[in-house]
């Protein structure tokens, strides 16, 4: 819920201090009902008047409403109180505004409440082609999945709501019988998904249509449209094929840095070998879904909003950076190990390091995720190689002994060293144990001709 229409509003709270102890003790009763209700509401306190509106109809109607009244001060209590309400609602309204898209706190809770996969409710209080421009990538693509509730005339105020609460109790009730995910719009290809994969939608869904990832219909296969039945294709060529079928809907969506990055993500999905050939093959696994085939362009948009997303809550300014990473476990998903593992190799140092602690949050320790673990043990940032070294020795790695050992004896840096020692420790094992009994062998003994001489 960010304050004001800045991205800094909610720390400008922190110049005028609001906490007192009864706003402390309200902050942990909050924190606790948070786990009891139906939906958290996500706000900019300049629309705090309709914010009161909404959630009053929604409880009149029987919905229980987590809602952030105090302007919780940026900090410790913010970060773990917000974040924490988010990943234990059932549900999320984002009370979309010029103030809600301007502040970087609001865009923080919804790609969380994305990630965790919440019922995601945006509710607009003004046009939506006024609003779109005005949103950053990542809104852009998360809110593109899901249906629009306009509430732009008080006196339609009472109808919207109806409209509304009927969403979000069927949606509930839905949720009890399947694994779909209330709020989000289905397709005849949703069939035979997954949850987390049941976000392939080429446009938003409001009262009256707006375009947002471009209304693309590919009435030929990608591949077979550009090179038939051709085994490969050069980077290059792919690429360029990418942006000529795609230019309009990329433009509309991506800066050009984002759509470089994009490019980046999509090349190391299709694996694009040292040859820089692209193989029919890693396209077909790419554009397959629990084995059904997808369209092209509608693969590139789950990639991109799933790797978007992952990258705005992991990123080291993020708000809900800590509550994502504690909660793991909480919606652990092949789609966020995925993202993750993305994140690896993603240009930002912290970025990476993070990555590597959240990856050994998940538990997940098949080989493509050990192998991009021991692959960070050779980074030139030493941060990186430390939270690469913890991480393998939470998964008990044993494939990464031998490259650990070699860190634990030889890196010039000691945090480094050390946390390859405890990694080693924790891997155990008698190949490990061995290393480190031969070590220490030798460096007593070199120490003991040290002070000999």
């Amino acid at each position: 819920m960010g304050s004001g229409s800045s991205q800094g509003s909610r720390a400008s709270m922190s110049q005028t201090p609001r906490k007192t102890q009864g706003t402390t003790n309200q902050a942990m009763r909050s924190k606790s009902n948070a786990q009891n209700s139906d939906v958290m509401i996500s706000y900019s306190h300049a629309d705090k008047p309709i914010m009161l509106k909404l959630r009053d109809g929604l409880e009149q109607h029987g919905i229980s409403v987590w809602v952030d009244l105090t302007g919780l001060t940026a900090g410790v209590d913010f970060l773990s109180t917000i974040g924490q309400a988010i990943i234990e609602s059932k549900m999320f309204i984002s009370l979309l505004s010029e103030n809600t898209i301007k502040s970087r706190y609001c865009q923080d809770e919804l790609a969380l409440a994305y990630i965790s996969n919440k019922a995601i409710f945006p509710v607009a209080l003004s046009e939506p082609d006024s609003l779109f421009p005005l949103m950053d990538t990542g809104m852009k693509l998360q809110l593109a999945r899901f249906s629009w509730n306009l509430f732009l005339d008080d006196e339609q105020f009472e109808d919207n709501l109806k409209s509304l609460v009927e969403k979000m109790k069927g949606g509930m009730e839905a949720k009890g019988e399947d694994s779909s995910l209330p709020g989000r719009e289905s397709t005849a290809a949703d069939k035979g998904k997954t949850a987390i994969n049941k976000k392939l939608q080429t446009q938003m869904s409001f009262d009256r249509k707006l375009t947002v990832l471009g209304d693309v219909t590919e009435s030929k296969d990608f591949w077979s449209k550009h090179w038939g039945e051709r085994n490969s294709v050069l980077w290059k060529d792919f690429e360029n094929a990418i942006a000529k079928d795609y230019q309009k809907s990329l433009e509309t969506v991506f800066t050009k840095a984002d759509r470089d990055w994009l490019m980046g993500i999509i090349r190391r999905e299709l694996e694009v070998d040292e040859t820089d050939a692209v193989f029919h093959d890693s396209y077909t696994n790419f554009c397959t879904i629990d084995d059904v085939f997808q369209p092209f362009w509608s693969c590139i948009q789950l990639q991109a909003v799933e790797s978007y997303t992952m990258k705005e809550v992991f990123n080291m300014e993020s708000s809900v950076r800590v509550q994502a990473i504690e909660n793991l476990g909480k919606f652990r998903s092949e789609a966020v190990i995925d993202a993750l593992k993305d994140l690896l190799v993603d240009k930002d140092n912290n970025v990476r390091s993070v990555a590597a602690i959240s990856l050994a949050r998940t538990g997940a320790n098949d080989d493509s995720i050990i192998r991009s673990l021991i692959k960070c043990l050779d980074e030139k940032d030493r941060l990186v190689r430390e939270s690469a070294c913890l991480a393998l020795g939470h998964l008990r790695s044993e494939k990464a002994v031998p490259k650990l050992v070699h860190l634990w004896r030889n890196d010039f840096i000691s945090h480094v060293r050390e946390a390859a020692q405890i990694a080693l420790g924790q891997i155990g094992g008698e190949e490990a144990s061995k290393a480190m009994h031969i070590t220490k062998v030798l460096s007593d003994e070199i120490r003991m001709l040290t002070e000999e001489s």
